[in-house]
């Protein structure tokens, strides 16, 4: 280790004044990690201090993980479950576009082979390290058999290194800490999705693969899983339990589902190593480990994924035109409690990186942590004004920024960096924060809902979970729909429990029947006594008002219903299920 560290220490690499690509100056922001990709996508090369400074810190993080990741969806929300990459830049991009980029509720699980054949495996591993050393709570990596220095020797990697940061005519020392950090990836995940539970690993499964013992043995020991580890006991031949170990780990890489449909598992004639597994191996692990689901990667599919086993092994993989080919790539989400996940097919077309569109103002609303904080804002809008204006005491519609900062903290309950957001969030000038410049760029909107009064739509946005909740209650028999006069009572039952307990005093909104009934007929959109009110929920979105004047010569278009304003974008080209 000391050896490792002393060949690629960051502060014994000079940059030279000739170097024209990005620098790192300080810890890794978010702001380095857009510049970098932007600077990747232009075909620009990291110098060698930055790298290693990236995979150092990746690495110490890595080392500090258990042997598999545990995700729980109950805090994330939803995942996003990435296959091969093979160093195809353009793929990664289409992602993070489509999707978002990782945040701290935008979960991903990145399922191995991120390297080898592509031509940018190096920009690929730093983007997906630089994206777990931001978000180390929300992003997941998995080794797959190309994160193995005997395989990059053959496959591109390997020879990619030397190309770009090749000292002299020796190997460019980055490969041995390259090689290390290989080493130190988890093995599989588990994911906790509520009403499912899923294990995701590169290759697959065997009869043979014991969890308890993979979460306990050194994984740092193999370095490659071609070549098997010295043995602890001395010299290269391997005790009975040290090969079980080692065959385990190779299954778990290397394992294909059976192209044959045969049961059990054989040697995979293949791949010359690991094995075919039927579907019997499939339903006896899942039933001894209490899963709903195994999603792998590993092989290339024609439409990005594919089911086996009866639905119980999903195959994802995220390299489109692979190798020269037309295959789509896909990408896996799955929402908390949902028995199913959404697949989003695409195919990058070969399309010029410099094409790739990766614009930081679109991608800041479509990160879902910003527009989580819009919404909030949002459905809180009369409470801050009435908060603002009255600490707005010389009547400027400004006010000093800790002002403005700590009525921010109190009504949302939000103990954010508020003085950094701003920027982000409001108008600003000599005098102090323009605090209604806040609600300029965003409305909340919903196409089926006709009212003249705003307020009426941001309390029903702002109940909307628990309007919910109770609407579940009351439609007993699950027929989606309940009667003007049942909506009626909820909005009677919230505001018996506001009042009671004196919790906000929005509910000074909604005060008599002539305001309920006017809701209620609002709601009613067919006039026909019912209301379908997970339509309703569904089609709220949060309107970004001065995108829509500058396209206001042509057509909106409203998307599909879905669960939410981003899930519709998403998956415009998505298939749910099986």
């Amino acid at each position: 280790e000391k050896e490792l560290l002393r060949l690629t220490n960051p502060d014994d690499i000079v940059v030279e004044s000739s170097y024209r690509g990005p620098h790192i100056q300080g810890p890794i922001t978010r702001k380095i990690f857009v510049d970098l990709i932007e600077a990747f996508q232009k075909g620009q090369i990291l110098h060698e201090k930055y790298v290693c400074e990236i995979l150092h810190q990746g690495r110490t993080i890595l080392k500090s993980l258990p042997n598999f990741n545990h995700i729980d969806l109950a805090n994330l929300k939803h995942v996003f479950i990435v296959g091969d990459l093979h160093g195809q830049l353009q793929d990664l991009l289409h992602i993070f576009n489509s999707n978002g980029l990782p945040t701290i509720d935008n979960a991903y699980v990145f399922n191995g082979d991120f390297v080898d054949r592509g031509n940018n495996s190096v920009e690929v591993i730093l983007i997906l390290i630089l994206a777990l050393i931001l978000y180390p709570s929300s992003v997941f990596l998995n080794r797959g058999n190309h994160e193995d220095i005997m395989v990059t020797v053959r496959y591109g990697f390997h020879n990619e290194v030397n190309r770009k940061y090749r000292v002299s005519n020796r190997k460019a020392p980055l490969l041995d800490l390259f090689k290390d950090v290989f080493s130190w990836l988890p093995l599989y995940s588990y994911v906790d999705a509520g009403k499912a539970k899923l294990i995701i690993m590169h290759g697959g499964i065997s009869d043979r693969i014991n969890l308890k013992k993979l979460n306990n043995l050194p994984r740092n020991r193999y370095v490659s899983i071609e070549v098997p580890p010295e043995s602890k006991q001395g010299g290269k031949r391997l005790t009975e339990e040290e090969d079980l170990e080692y065959h385990q780990i190779q299954d778990l890489f290397w394992s294909d589902p059976d192209p044959k449909g045969r049961k059990g598992c054989r040697p995979n004639d293949d791949r010359k190593m690991a094995c075919f597994f039927g579907s019997d191996v499939t339903n006896a692990f899942i039933k001894k480990y209490n899963l709903s689901m195994i999603i792998r990667s590993h092989q290339v599919k024609q439409d990005g994924y594919e089911y086996a086993h009866d639905g119980r092994l999903l195959t994802v993989f995220s390299a489109s035109n692979y190798c020269g080919g037309n295959n789509w790539g896909a990408v896996v989400r799955w929402d908390f409690n949902e028995e199913e996940p959404w697949i989003i097919s695409f195919k990058t077309e070969a399309v010029d990186l410099d094409k790739v569109s990766f614009n930081k103002k679109v991608t800041l609303f479509e990160d879902p942590a910003y527009h989580s904080l819009i919404e909030k804002i949002l459905s809180n809008k009369s409470q801050l004004l009435q908060e603002f204006e009255k600490a707005d005491k010389t009547k400027s519609e400004r006010l000093p920024l800790t002002t403005w900062s700590d009525i921010m903290t109190i009504v949302l309950i939000l103990d954010l960096p508020w003085l950094t957001l701003r920027t982000r969030l409001v108008q600003e000038d000599g005098k102090g924060i323009i605090y209604r410049s806040m609600f300029d760029d965003f409305v909340i909107s919903n196409p089926k809902f006709q009212m003249q009064n705003a307020g009426i739509m941001e309390d029903l946005y702002y109940y909307k979970d628990m309007l919910l909740a109770l609407f579940n209650l009351i439609d007993y028999n699950h027929s989606g729909f309940i009667s003007r006069n049942e909506f009626a009572d909820i909005i009677r039952l919230l505001l018996a429990d506001e009042n009671e307990n004196g919790v906000n005093d929005k509910v000074s909104n909604i005060v008599n029947d002539e305001y309920i009934e006017e809701l209620s007929s609002a709601m009613d959109f067919d006039k026909n006594g019912k209301i379908d009110f997970n339509e309703f929920l569904e089609s709220f979105r949060i309107v970004n008002v001065k995108s829509q004047q500058r396209q206001s010569h042509s057509k909106q278009s409203t998307p599909s219903s879905s669960s939410s304003p981003l899930k519709s974008s998403i998956y415009a080209n998505g298939k749910k299920g099986k």
